[in-house]
């Protein structure tokens, strides 16, 4: 069966999210007067949700390995990408059920700062996401367009914890297509806004872990490690 390939917008944000993630650490790596300041995560999240086409609803389990970038030029507005891979389940759908959809997902982001202690943000950002699973009779593929924006305020525990409490909400558009033994194409999708907790653990030089719990429509527990480089 021959292969449908992402779509070229697609293959654009990819290309320039693993563009830039190696021009940005080899030039950090390779110029010891680099001046260019930012944030480097690994993301480890497993992420659990809803999806609803009309009537039916279809639980997904979604598990997503990431790096995320973010410069660091302007103290207040900062701009960052991400992208990594995703591995996903699919339960409730005959076809997909019992099955693990494996792919990618790459985006852009935007954050906001006002004030240091406490401190008050704003976060956006778009992630396109591509997962699937083939077989010699059948191929299933989840096109995923995800848009989310939230809030949130954060205060400093003592010199080496902070605690962060938030709102996002998350929009998420999704096309489940089955080509083989089985054809059919599904529009599924998920609005809604959730709450976020966050606590970090803070070292001495420009490094954090923090562990995050979202809850509500679009369940999350992330884990993330973060570096600043200056």
């Amino acid at each position: 069966m021959k292969e449908t390939l992402p779509s070229w917008p697609s293959k654009r944000l990819l290309a320039c999210a693993v563009l830039s993630i190696f021009t940005t650490i080899a030039e950090a790596a390779y110029y010891p007067d680099f001046r260019k300041p930012f944030d480097f995560s690994l993301l480890l999240a497993n992420n659990k949700l809803d999806l609803q086409t009309g009537s039916n609803e279809y639980d997904v389990s979604l598990d997503r390995i990431s790096i995320e970038i973010f410069t660091l030029i302007e103290p207040q507005i900062q701009f960052g990408f991400i992208s990594g891979s995703s591995h996903l389940s699919l339960d409730n759908d005959p076809v997909s059920a019992g099955k693990s959809l494996n792919g990618y997902h790459a985006g852009l982001a935007i954050r906001s700062f006002l004030g240091h202690n406490p401190q008050i943000g704003f976060h956006a950002n778009y992630i396109y996401q591509e997962t699937k699973n083939e077989t010699a009779g059948q191929m299933i593929t989840l096109d995923w367009h995800e848009w989310a924006a939230g809030i949130f305020g954060k205060v400093p525990l003592g010199q080496q914890w902070e605690l962060s409490v938030g709102w996002t909400y998350h929009d998420v558009d999704v096309r489940h297509r089955t080509t083989g033994n089985t054809n059919q194409t599904q529009n599924l999708k998920l609005a809604g806004s959730q709450g976020r907790l966050e606590a970090a653990w803070l070292d001495h030089s420009d490094g954090r872990v923090s562990l995050a719990i979202q809850r509500g429509s679009y369940q999350q527990i992330e884990i993330r490690f973060l570096r600043k480089f200056r």
